[in-house]
């Protein structure tokens, strides 16, 4: 499994947007939230090998897609009932995906999440998820109004569910879901899809993070 990260802009803010790379068993890659492509990023994906299949874990996470179908176009896209129109297959479709015992999920209903589908990568024991948790952290050469919206959204680089979804008061139910998903899945590690990766992160305390 490896990470890449480019910015993304959210309110006027700049947020870092991780996407995940997983090599299947049988040797192709998914790439979970496509973060936006250049020219060194499809250089080190090549190195990697063939991309098998791109995930748009809910329907916010859809800014590439139409760019990583022209470059991948032997790749299957999936995502959420909502972006049907804009993938070959939807996550909780008729379909199973052919990664499935490789790489768990559980999709989250409702605007809390977007119709997010959270991912355990079981050889690796990595939970991983796009917006129901983060830990975006502005750096002293951030620009002004990244440091600002973030201390505003109350990001201050530790593992929590972004608090403008936990203001919405919604969604307590899908969190206590994830929680108890999470509990028997037993991720050891974790990668968020706007912060930094957790080489290190037991179950608890991604439930912790998700309840409190």
């Amino acid at each position: 499994m490896w990470t890449a990260a480019t910015p993304v802009r959210f309110a006027g803010t700049w947020f870092p947007h991780v996407m995940a790379v997983i090599r299947l068993s049988g040797g192709d890659l998914v790439l979970h939230s496509p973060c936006r492509p250049s020219d060194e990023l499809r250089a080190g994906i090549a190195a990697l090998g063939n991309v098998g299949h791109i995930i748009a874990p809910n329907w916010f996470h859809d800014l590439y897609l139409s760019q990583y179908r022209e470059l991948y176009p032997n790749a299957v896209l999936w995502g959420p009932h909502r972006l049907r129109r804009c993938v070959d297959r939807e996550i909780d479709g008729d379909i199973a995906p052919p990664w499935g015992e490789e790489l768990s999920h559980l999709t989250l209903r409702g605007l809390l999440t977007f119709d997010e589908s959270i991912f355990f990568h079981r050889v690796s024991r990595t939970l991983m998820v796009a917006d129901v948790l983060m830990n975006a952290k502005a750096g002293a050469d951030s620009p002004l109004l990244t440091r600002l919206g973030l201390g505003l959204f109350g990001l201050d680089g530790s593992v929590k569910v972004f608090p403008v979804l936990r203001w919405s008061g919604t969604g307590r139910r899908q969190l206590k879901a994830a929680a108890e998903q999470i509990s028997q899945w037993k991720p050891e590690r974790l990668i968020v899809g706007h912060g930094t990766p957790v080489k290190q992160m037991s179950a608890d305390e991604m439930q912790k993070a998700l309840l409190c």
